[in-house]
């Protein structure tokens, strides 16, 4: 029956909604087991939830390190689980968390000849992370209906601090990618037997358990893409201002009551555009006092949205930067402010209509490409990001940002060969740059994607060689 209801719900289009992320309380699930049993499984299944619960402790504390252990799973889902798990660990490796490789982690479980929870803590004080990945798949099944078909994986995973059994945080989620439809002649009919029939093709299994690795690890807070932000516009720069000028914005504000509302804006407009305020809590007073006195001032809305979101409020900060798009729909800088807010704010697809503006409005920046390439795999379109951030390297060859997350999303498109000469080139250049970190991050993802196979006999070793000596050094 559930099956049925969720067939002409698919079909009848309820199910193309974008992901939407559900945080509950950290006690939620204990308050209320039965109503994620049952309704939550279903709501999940059709409208495309993420659904997560963070605990104080993890929101506090952002993770400094983490350890991605084996799902369980039923025996026909065992290389669904290892699939699910290698995606996680590549999806967290952009981040620039300080992730323990999964080879190590299987050497340390099979040392301590234990997979129970009475050995999770001796695993992890083995491998030096007390902080861990754990969960099972949900889900993995492929069905066909004839003029209709879904691939689908599903999976409840949690963040848990081994030495005490805490839970930090803990996710659920079920992808599905779908096919076909619901006839409306022999001509659609045939069309939608086709398109049934090419959903279940291998790539799109691959396809699917990355978009579901993807959305919980966006689901993390604080965590998913922080160690790579992308950098916003650089601010113009007018001469030095003479030191007798006020020290504070409040004084500033303050001195100028006696001046004409048009004075008092010029004068606002000189400071934001100067090298005095670096604070984003003073650019946030002096662009708000602007606002009050000329709503109508563009550069008031920027400086107040740009500053929002340098504090963590895309919330705050998307009323600014709509408004400052609104008064100047062909500044680039102010689309591209846009776009970021809504990629902070979880919103990749509102996301990709004020980047798009910016990409074509700056003549194709290569940081307005990188944002669109970034929300696009978010998003889970890869051929779209793969096409955006292959634009970013044409331009940039060595942008260790495009390589990375352009190599996921070659991956998830199925052009393997490709995702492995992005992450060499990676490795390769963390290593001439003598930058450990990008380098490992870019092993992480070779690894996790197991793509390394794929690397020419031996090459892979001795990069790996140089990396450790990077570490060492």
């Amino acid at each position: 029956m559930k099956a049925r209801i969720l067939l002409i719900a698919c079909m009848f289009g309820i199910t193309g909604c974008a992901t939407r992320y559900v945080e509950r309380s950290s006690d939620y699930t204990e308050r209320n087991p039965e109503m994620v049993k049952t309704a939550d499984t279903i709501m999940e299944a059709i409208n495309d939830v993420v659904v997560f619960e963070s605990s104080r402790e993890l929101k506090s504390t952002p993770l400094s390190c983490l350890a991605v252990f084996p799902l369980k799973a039923k025996k026909e889902d065992l290389r669904s689980a290892e699939s699910i798990r290698s995606a996680l660990h590549a999806h967290l490796a952009p981040t620039g968390i300080r992730l323990v490789a999964l080879q190590q982690v299987d050497a340390a479980i099979k040392a301590t000849h234990g997979s129970g929870e009475d050995s999770t803590a001796a695993i992890a004080g083995s491998i030096g992370c007390d902080t861990i990945m754990q969960g099972e798949v949900t889900d993995g099944a492929a069905r066909f209906y004839g003029v209709y078909s879904e691939v689908r994986a599903g999976a409840k995973v949690r963040i848990i601090k081994a030495s005490t059994g805490t839970v930090l945080w803990q996710g659920s989620h079920t992808a599905v990618l779908r096919g076909g439809g619901v006839p409306f002649g022999m001509v659609s009919l045939a069309m939608n037997v086709v398109f049934a029939g090419l959903n279940l093709m291998g790539e799109q299994g691959v396809r699917v358990i990355h978009d579901l690795a993807r959305r919980l690890v966006l689901a993390i807070p604080d965590l998913a893409y922080q160690a790579e932000m992308l950098p916003g516009a650089e601010l113009p720069v007018l001469a030095k201002v003479e030191p007798d000028r006020p020290q504070t914005a409040y004084g500033l504000i303050a001195s100028l009551e006696s001046l004409s509302a048009d004075q008092i804006a010029q004068r606002l407009i000189e400071e934001l555009k100067s090298d005095r305020w670096n604070r984003p809590q003073d650019r946030v007073l002096l662009s708000e006092a602007l606002i009050r006195i000329d709503d109508r001032q563009p550069l008031g809305h920027y400086q107040a949205a740009l500053a929002r979101l340098q504090l963590s409020e895309p919330g705050a900060a998307l009323p600014s930067a709509q408004r400052a798009v609104a008064l100047e729909p062909a500044n680039a800088d102010s689309q591209f402010l846009l776009g970021r807010i809504h990629l902070v704010a979880n919103q990749p697809k509102e996301a990709t209509e004020p980047l798009i503006k910016a990409v074509a409005l700056g003549d194709a920046k290569v940081i307005h490409l990188s944002a669109l390439g970034t929300a696009y795999n978010q998003m889970g379109d890869y051929p779209r990001a793969a096409a955006s951030f292959a634009k970013v390297l044409a331009k940039d060859g060595v942008n260790n940002y495009a390589l990375l997350h352009g190599a996921i999303a070659q991956a998830g498109t199925g052009a393997n060969g490709e995702a492995v000469k992005m992450l060499r080139r990676g490795m390769i250049l963390g290593i001439a740059r003598g930058d450990p970190s990008a380098a490992t991050r870019a092993l992480n993802i070779l690894r996790a994607m197991d793509l390394a196979k794929l690397m020419p006999e031996g090459e892979l070793h001795v990069l790996e060689s140089k990396i450790k000596a990077l570490k060492v050094s």
